[in-house]
């Protein structure tokens, strides 16, 4: 059984050149790239995809994630690998959100080099490289998200290996 995972490149892997070694690891675990995306954030795109954590921390995250995203590349990439957990897989690797406290031997413990204290004493949004989907539903909301409309064909057997 194949499974699938979502992971966004964010701007800050992108300016410190990461995107290549971020990937590498993934293939080194037995992830396969089933798509790759470019994506000039808009506002209207970077407040869907974080309306939970502005529902959650309110204006001041919101222009936070706006500062941090509005008019910089990402780049969201479709995963997949063998068996049934390329989510928990995927997120395992990235290491916790937080750089600061992640494991080394994870993406962010290994590559990340921000943490929470430094952007909110700063009044920014942490550079932690990358995001990935936490869950079936949050991985199928954002691929309509972030990749055109007209690739939805492309992610019917995904969607249906899913549901």
């Amino acid at each position: 059984m194949k499974t699938y995972a979502l992971i966004i490149m964010k701007p800050d892997a992108l300016e410190a050149e990461l995107v290549e070694p971020i990937i590498r690891r993934f293939i080194e675990e037995g992830f396969r790239i089933e798509m790759m995306g470019f994506k000039k954030v808009d506002e209207k795109l970077i407040l869907t995809h974080y309306a939970h954590v502005v529902e959650k921390l309110g204006e001041a995250f919101k222009k936070m994630a706006i500062a941090a995203f509005v008019d910089k590349p990402m780049v969201p990439i479709i995963l997949s690998q063998d068996g049934e957990n390329a989510i928990a897989n995927s997120r395992a690797l990235t290491g916790a959100t937080n750089p600061a406290e992640a494991q080394p031997g994870t993406i962010r413990g290994d590559l990340g080099t921000d943490s929470f204290e430094n952007a909110d004493r700063e009044g920014r949004c942490c550079d932690n490289l990358i995001h990935c989907s936490d869950s079936i539903e949050s991985l199928l909301a954002e691929l309509k998200l972030w990749f055109e409309p007209e690739t939805d064909e492309l992610f019917a057997p995904l969607i249906s290996s899913v549901i």
